[in-house]
């Protein structure tokens, strides 16, 4: 065969092999599902969930599909069966309507998850209805109160309820979630009256759901009336994105570039007669300056803290345009660096510790502090630490503080100061009478 052959073979084998190529990427790119706006929950990525892997796995129950197949929560199948069966018993509710209303909305449901889902129909319906009716099943008996404590359902889910503390925790992993609306509709089909659900279910699932949780989310103050008009007419993502809701302060500081990075931590700020004070909005993550008064809302430390934050910061990286917790946390470790700092904020009453020690409280803010990268243009707290700064620039706040600590800070102390300048001023009187009877004699 000559050259000019074996070029047209050539040629013919690039042709066919190009065609093939795009027919299959062809068949590819059609079958790429759309996107959803509907979408809310996702896998955390590895940048994130690297600084702390077990903040983002469920330790002791799965919820929804992602972590379904986790071979270390299996043990916990079979006792989450038990409250379905008792919800549906307990709310007179038929299982075939439930398994009927899902299944209309299987559509959706898949599209609020970013990762696609590995189950069929029937299974991805059996996993969010046990899943949705469990959970309703623990805000009923949690509603009701003695019902929490039953001794038959203690002894088959493992001895009185221990675990109850850890499974609120995973339920507020980003990753372990299903669509509140879900939760919305399976209550809508109650016909006990457990639940008055006659005005709607919006209400009812939200006042359960702060029941449950608000120890959790130190939301003991806020009443169900007070989320329900923090909440108004947002669409509720999940568990994760109520907690957000009720966490962020209803009115936002406008964001601006931040220009000082390095704003003095709070025993610096101290010493530069900055004064602390707890700001009572009843909202946990809320800070305020004014005025060399920095008012930050009680922050209750506690061993879970670290989770929680680390999977409202995922879920605004991963789903939100906002950064409002990022950008709270961030303050959070420029005013904590030392275990000092712990204890003048512990002292104002701003920090409640459940920790061992200052230093660990210290060590998860400034852990937390890697994965809460900042947008210097777009910052929450811009003004705020440039004012603090520049009032921590001035030397006469300094000099204040330290008068009216050194010389202001008892009545004996203020009874000598007033002594001592009384005494020179009469010093200055007689001097000067005597100069003046000097020089008229």
């Amino acid at each position: 065969m000559g050259e000019a052959g074996v070029t047209e073979g050539f040629n013919n084998i690039t042709v066919d092999i190009s065609d093939s190529l795009v027919k299959s990427l062809e068949d590819k790119l059609q079958k790429l599902p759309p996107l959803s706006s509907k979408c809310s929950i996702s896998k955390v990525p590895v940048h994130l969930r690297e600084r702390n892997e077990k903040a983002f796995t469920p330790r002791e129950i799965s919820i929804g599909p992602l972590h379904h197949n986790n071979e270390s929560l299996k043990h916990m199948e079979e006792h989450k069966l038990r409250l379905p069966k008792n919800f549906l018993s307990r709310a007179n509710v038929s299982l075939h309507d439930c398994v009927q209303l899902l299944k209309e909305k299987e559509l959706y449901l898949r599209n609020c998850y970013a990762d696609p889902i590995e189950f069929d129909s029937d299974k991805f319906i059996e996993i969010i209805l046990v899943d949705s009716t469990f959970i309703l099943e623990l805000f009923f008996r949690n509603f009701s109160d003695n019902d929490l404590l039953q001794d038959q359902y203690d002894h088959s889910f493992g001895g009185q309820w221990k675990l109850i503390r850890f499974i609120k925790t995973d339920m507020l992993l980003l990753e372990n979630q299903v669509p509140f609306s879900i939760i919305e509709d399976l209550l809508s089909l109650t016909k006990s009256d457990i639940i008055p659900i006659k005005t709607g279910v919006r209400r009812p699932a939200i006042m359960l759901t702060h029941q449950f949780f608000k120890r959790k989310l130190n939301l003991r103050d806020m009443d169900s009336s007070d989320i329900e008009e923090k909440v108004g007419e947002l669409e509720i993502q999940h568990f994760v994105d109520f907690a957000r809701i009720c966490c962020v302060p209803p009115v936002l500081p406008c964001k601006n570039k931040l220009k000082c990075v390095t704003t003095p931590r709070a025993t610096k700020l101290r010493e530069a007669g900055v004064r602390f004070k707890v700001k009572n909005s009843g909202t946990p993550f809320d800070i305020k300056f004014k005025d060399g008064v920095l008012e930050i809302s009680r922050l209750r430390i506690k061993d879970d803290t670290e989770i929680l934050l680390r999977n409202l910061i995922a879920y605004e990286r991963c789903h939100l345009l906002d950064n409002y917790v990022n950008d709270f946390v961030f303050i959070l470790d420029r005013l904590v660096e030392t275990p000092g700092d712990v204890e003048l904020l512990m002292h104002c009453g701003i920090i409640e510790s459940k920790l061992s020690g200052t230093q660990e409280v210290a060590s998860l803010m400034n852990n937390l502090c890697p994965g809460a990268t900042t947008a210097r243009r777009r910052f929450y707290f811009s003004d705020l630490c440039e004012e603090a700064s520049d009032y921590y620039r001035v030397p006469w706040h300094k000099w204040r503080l330290t008068l009216k600590e050194n010389y202001f800070s008892n009545p004996w102390a203020i009874i000598s100061v007033v002594a001592a300048i009384s005494l020179l001023l009469l010093t200055l009187v007689q001097t000067l009478y005597e100069v003046i009877s000097y020089y008229f004699k």
